[in-house]
């Protein structure tokens, strides 16, 4: 059965819980029982190579994709493989923030716009409320002077920056980021990396998929390497890094820290 509550009643237990997940595209098995437990506040990186699954599990957190076998419970809403309902994403995505590679900002509405048009429309925000909030968030993210732009006007990086500030509006408990940097020139990557290590240290709770290293070493919690569709290891930024256990992650980082 689906229980769905505001939010868990106890400030310690996890946030996000998976419980011998499985995924599979066809015959292709994407996931394999995956369990994952991610504390409040909680910063929990996610790295491996291509095709490992590190985008499905987040996508899988936020209910973008269904799974097989197994149990998920997100910011007391619990769901079973056979338990996803619209009501239940529904329930979860006004929990879960996401931000994707691609920035997915409306081409027609200015920045402000794009950051207003969520809580109006699907979080039942006041006008005014909504409009508060952008320009809280535009500060935030330090574009309030490219409130009234579009898209095409704005570079990747402030694109994928009104995208992280767009999140934020819909005041998520957790924010999942699937290689938020990864469509972005090189010299726009750092400005995104900022701002997420500033959301960071103010105490979100985040998963985050990406493949910046020396970003998981400063503000990871935990780091968890995957490989062809399981977690082979997690561990501190320190032990991950320094003394990794398994053949397979100390391959993967030798490949990755060739600077």
């Amino acid at each position: 059965m689906t229980t769905t509550s505001s939010a868990p009643t106890d400030p310690t237990a996890p946030v996000v819980r998976m419980d011998a997940i499985n995924k599979w595209y066809g015959a292709y098995h994407a996931l394999r029982d995956i369990d994952l437990q991610v504390a409040p506040g909680e910063r929990i990186v996610i790295c491996g190579p291509s095709g490992s699954g590190k985008s499905t599990l987040v996508r899988i957190v936020n209910l973008l994709e269904p799974f097989q076998q197994g149990r998920l419970q997100v910011c007391g809403v619990e769901v079973g493989a056979d338990e996803i309902t619209r009501a239940a994403r529904l329930a979860v995505n006004r929990r879960v923030g996401m931000v994707f590679q691609q920035f997915n900002l409306f081409p027609h509405m200015t920045a402000l716009q794009n950051l207003t048009v969520g809580p109006i429309w699907g979080g039942g925000v006041s006008r005014r409320e909504a409009h508060e909030r952008a320009i809280h968030y535009l500060e935030r993210v330090g574009l309030m002077d490219q409130a009234h732009k579009h898209p095409a006007q704005l570079s990747g990086g402030q694109q994928q920056r009104v995208a992280i500030a767009r999140t934020l509006c819909t005041r998520p408990q957790v924010v999942l980021f699937d290689e938020p940097t990864a469509s972005l020139d090189p010299e726009m990557v750092n400005e995104v990396l900022q701002t997420m290590e500033s959301l960071a240290g103010e105490g979100m709770t985040m998963m985050i998929v990406t493949h910046e290293m020396g970003f998981a070493r400063r503000i990871a919690d935990r780091v968890i390497f995957m490989d062809q569709g399981q977690i082979i290891e997690t561990a501190p930024p320190d032990d991950f890094f320094q003394n990794p256990q398994s053949p397979r992650l100390r391959s993967f980082l030798g490949q990755v820290l060739t600077h």
